[in-house]
């Protein structure tokens, strides 16, 4: 089966594996270009999950655009060619279908524009427009969503959707079919927002700090892809409130995160410090509920205390 073209300058590469969770190698030497940055600067990072409006200007730390905040377009998923590289007619069938419907475009799935998403790519170039992106996608209802994208992911599956291509393992069937069973976890990671640095969005602080570009690699856990080995993400705030998101996910064997979180904690811990994030996972089951906005503040306050904590110790 030939290579599924990727988005255009994305880092990540296919190694054909024969599972969900797909397994790449990746450069961290920084492929994504953004404008230069200076050094950054430390302090105090409170987090909150709810949705609010664009940043505002960055740091000194964080590459930042000259241009004005013109609001545009927002970005959507598979938005090259979806080639011919598929067994049945009724799978592109089913992508052209979901790519169109009314409710999948108003939930705007941060985790299908992550790795499918030229348009997206384009926005990771510049704070302003990666910020106005995350808007659209933190406005949606995470619970009705949740639920579209599980109605999808079981449509993908079937006979009638791509379910012959889906038992090929073929590589943008998988990438959907995870982009839907990680909307969740990373809908609360990609509307976490940093405070203390304009109010920002931690990850588009992340894919905009030149200083550090393997930042925003943590982010791919939940679709199955794995931190790569050389990569050394920050140290702060974002970093622990992030992957204790993906810590709660990957106790469900469902979630793809469940093949991944564990080898990035302990890659984590090496470089940030023994206990800086937890490297261990709580055992849930798939049917139940990995997140509500209650439980969510609650643990993220309690994540964010005891790190301060360890930094006035």
């Amino acid at each position: 089966m030939a290579d599924i073209q990727r988005r255009q300058g994305s880092p990540f590469q296919s190694s054909g594996s024969g599972s969900t969770r797909s397994t790449v190698t990746l450069s961290t030497s920084g492929s994504r270009q953004a404008p230069a940055a200076s050094s950054s600067s430390g302090g105090e990072t409170t987090l909150t999950a709810s949705p609010s409006s664009s940043t505002a200007a960055a740091s000194s730390s964080i590459a930042t655009s000259t241009s004005s905040a013109t609001p545009v377009p927002p970005p959507s998923p598979f938005d090259t060619s979806l080639g011919n590289n598929f067994t049945t007619s009724s799978c592109p069938q089913y992508f052209q279908m979901f790519l169109g419907a009314a409710d999948f475009k108003a939930c705007l799935p941060f985790s299908l524009l992550l790795q499918n998403s030229n348009s997206f790519f384009q926005a990771e170039k510049s704070l302003v427009t990666v910020s106005q992106a995350l808007d659209a996608t933190c406005a949606a209802n995470v619970t009705s969503c949740k639920d579209v994208m599980q109605t999808y992911a079981r449509g993908l599956r079937a006979d009638t959707g791509c379910g012959a291509d889906f038992g090929l393992q073929n590589p943008l069937v998988l990438q959907a079919y995870n982009g839907f069973t990680a909307y969740e976890p990373l809908y609360y990671a990609g509307c976490l927002k940093s405070t203390s640095n304009g109010n920002n969005y931690c990850f588009a602080n992340a894919v905009t700090n030149t200083s550090s570009p393997t930042d925003p690699y943590v982010y791919y856990l939940p679709l199955g892809i794995n931190l790569p080995g050389g990569s050394r993400p920050t140290c702060d705030e974002c970093l622990v409130n992030t992957m204790h998101i993906f810590q709660q996910a990957a106790g469900n064997s469902s979630q793809p995160a469940s093949g991944t979180y564990v080898p990035a904690a302990q890659q984590i811990d090496l470089s940030c410090g023994p206990t800086f994030v937890n490297t261990s996972v709580p055992l849930i089951s798939g049917a139940s509920t990995l997140f509500s906005q209650n439980t969510f503040l609650t643990t993220s306050l309690t994540v964010l205390v005891t790190v301060l904590l360890g930094f006035v110790l």
